[in-house]
């Protein structure tokens, strides 16, 4: 279409005036993701680091005491509570009395957490952004859906929404006549380009609502849908793609710091980490020692970019298994999600939450909601929010749990109404409220 063309070139135009600022850190970021391991990368990698810890050491009270470094494993690994009970002292001095943006996020942790960014990091993010939709085949100018709780806070004014061609649609009570009305909004979009962004939840329900009422989607122009925020589970990437026609990726990413890995077009199964912008580390879960590829492990980031409230080796409190692909370049090959959310079968093993999803599949055209939660070392509860009066397979769902958390196991079923989300909009499928450490 013209005007997405013209939307197209008026934004590198300001990007050009402006210094070119975007084009340039794109070149960059490129670059970096897909040769990390060259010498131009790891000079320019190196660079970043060396500016980093330098400054944390010189400006900030919490790393004052590092300043002997000999490099980034001699600084120790936090995490949000650290952070919040150290709060004054992570602020650079530099930076503090400037014009600092404050990001937060929900508190789906269980810990609400905020901290503050500088200019130049909210610019590297613009960048990353544009970067990482690019590699999902978005086109600045083209239609991007987003699929988010909108309130005022977030929500852009429509003139922006016009100009970014974006379509905010408020994913905060996704019922059918709410599913409907998106489906209906898609097949009736004549842009020949669009891309999807939005919490899996919100994919997975509308996944098992198309497969319910059996609906097909062809030539939507759906370059991809990128999953966000939340867990991707097999069910969805695979059932939602094969209903609209189009890949289903997925993003780790943070309100307080960023993109860290996504998956991509050339990519589509295993998450292409953002080296440019970050240090990534897969650490074991009792020791800071690197895992081998193929393991599990704690992610902990080092922001480079952040200097209002310098992050080094923070534990998101979220696990991966690291991998190495065909180049020899380190890749997240899953991302399970909260470590805080792991859970354990009836004699302490740690089992993968993605157990737990397929547990589930075959009842899913029952169901608009499920919960599992261990409430003890051999307790589990499972709770069903069904799309009828009854579930017939209650014996059958339980001896498939038990196959696998342990025949003494304890596993009971709560009918609810409704599973309500976090005040985010997030949903949490699985819940360890054992929280065995």
């Amino acid at each position: 279409m013209l005007i997405n063309y013209l939307r197209n070139i008026l934004f590198w135009f300001l990007d050009s005036i402006k210094g070119g600022y975007i084009r340039k850190q794109i070149k960059e970021i490129k670059y970096s993701v897909i040769h990390p391991e060259s010498s131009n990368s790891e000079n320019l990698k190196k660079k970043y680091i060396d500016k980093l810890l330098i400054h944390a050491t010189n400006s900030t009270p919490y790393y004052s005491s590092y300043k002997n470094f000999n490099s980034i494993q001699d600084f120790p690994v936090i995490n949000k509570v650290i952070i919040q009970q150290n709060f004054d002292k992570f602020q650079s001095t530099e930076y503090k009395d400037k014009d600092n943006f404050k990001v937060s996020t929900s508190g789906s942790t269980g810990v609400p957490f905020f901290l503050y960014q500088d200019k130049n990091k909210r610019r590297r993010n613009h960048s990353d952004v544009i970067y990482f939709l690019k590699e999902s085949g978005f086109k600045i100018g083209n239609r991007l859906y987003e699929l988010e709780v909108w309130r005022g806070h977030n929500e852009k004014d429509r003139l922006k929404a016009w100009l970014q061609n974006t379509i905010q649609f408020d994913i905060s009570k996704l019922t059918d006549k709410r599913i409907e009305s998106f489906i209906e909004l898609l097949k009736n979009d004549k842009q020949s380009k669009k891309t999807m962004l939005g919490f899996a939840s919100s994919y997975e329900m509308i996944a098992q609502y198309m497969e319910r009422n059996n609906i097909f989607l062809d030539n939507l122009g759906l370059t991809s849908a990128v999953a966000n925020s939340e867990y991707l589970n097999p069910y969805t990437k695979t059932t939602l793609g094969k209903h609209l026609n189009t890949q289903i990726l997925s993003r780790y990413s943070s309100e307080e710091i960023g993109i860290i890995a996504q998956q991509t077009l050339n990519s589509p199964n295993s998450f292409v980490i953002n080296h440019a912008s970050y240090v990534v580390e897969v650490l074991q879960f009792d020791n800071n020692e690197s895992v081998k590829p193929g393991e599990f492990g704690r992610i902990v980031v080092t922001d480079l970019f952040n200097f209002a409230m310098p992050i080094i080796r923070y534990d998101t409190g979220d696990i991966a298994k690291l991998g190495i692909n065909d180049e020899g370049v380190i890749q997240l090959d899953e991302i399970e999600g909260r470590k805080m959310d792991v859970i354990y079968d009836s004699d302490g093993n740690l089992i993968s939450s993605f157990v737990v999803y397929t547990k589930f599949y075959k009842y899913y055209h029952l169901l608009k909601q499920y919960q599992f939660i261990q409430q003890s070392e051999k307790d589990y509860e499972v709770k069903l929010n069904l799309q009828g009066n009854t579930f017939a397979f209650e014996d059958d769902l339980i001896a498939i749990i038990k196959s696998d958390f342990g025949e003494d196991s304890n596993v009971t079923i709560t009918y609810v109404d409704e599973i309500p989300p976090l005040s985010s909009g997030k949903r949490r499928k699985v819940v360890n409220n054992y929280k065995k450490s």
